[in-house]
């Protein structure tokens, strides 16, 4: 069991790995508190994980069928497509330059995430909603430069 503590600033933060330390802190709503947000970023990315108490339950209420089982069965194709066709790209790279490279592959990762979200959520390709997650990227980008400016 790992736990990580850590403090920003004056409020201490306690991260927890364990399945069923986070399945517990997830269904105690009311005795856990989410950390306060930076206001930019609330403002910008309303959403799941920033509700609190009752407008949290509602919301999980209303997603929780996306994660049954069978729903995430049905989007193991995608994932496989998406996965599929980063490795190969990783392959041509390999070849391309020898035996043996070293590739950054957070971008790479960024985008398969970017290519599964698209896929399963919307039934296009990363391709095909590029723009969409440039401006995303984007606007985390001003997110993150404005907090920097703040403190």
């Amino acid at each position: 069991m790992k736990i990580c503590k850590t403090s920003h600033r004056p409020i201490p933060t306690i991260t927890i790995t364990n399945p069923e330390q986070i399945k517990e802190v997830l269904n105690k709503i009311y005795d856990f508190q989410k950390p306060n947000t930076f206001p930019l970023s609330r403002l910008v990315a309303s959403v799941l994980f920033s509700y609190e108490g009752d407008k949290w339950a509602k919301h999980r209420r209303i997603i929780n069928p996306a994660f049954h089982l069978e729903k995430i069965k049905n989007m193991i194709p995608a994932f496989h497509q998406s996965c599929s066709e980063v490795v190969g790209k990783w392959d041509n790279i390999v070849l391309d330059k020898g035996s043996s490279c070293e590739v950054d592959v957070w971008p790479w990762l960024m985008s398969m995430t970017a290519d599964v979200i698209s896929r399963t959520a919307f039934g296009s390709s990363y391709k095909e909603g590029h723009r969409i997650f440039e401006l995303r990227a984007e606007l985390s980008e001003l997110i993150i430069q404005a907090f920097r400016k703040a403190f």
